[in-house]
């Protein structure tokens, strides 16, 4: 039996509440989770090959890397 591969995912939050939020939300998801504050690039996080980026996980505002046809 094959093993789903696990997501990783970065998020953009600063709000400690929020971080226990959304860990709480997708707690039940393949995602091995990692937390960046806002003021990071988000082209500096993405030479760390995330499957999943998260601008603002409240705006819905979402990049997901692992559906590009071409390596970034």
């Amino acid at each position: 039996m094959d093993t789903p591969k696990q997501l990783k995912v970065f998020v953009l939050e600063d709000n400690i509440n929020n971080i226990r939020t959304i860990t709480n939300e997708l707690r039940e998801k393949n995602y091995n989770l990692h937390f960046f504050s806002k003021d990071n690039s988000v082209f500096d996080l993405l030479r760390f090959q995330p499957d999943i980026l998260i601008h603002d996980y409240f705006a819905n505002k979402v990049t997901l890397c692992h559906e590009w046809d071409m390596a970034y």
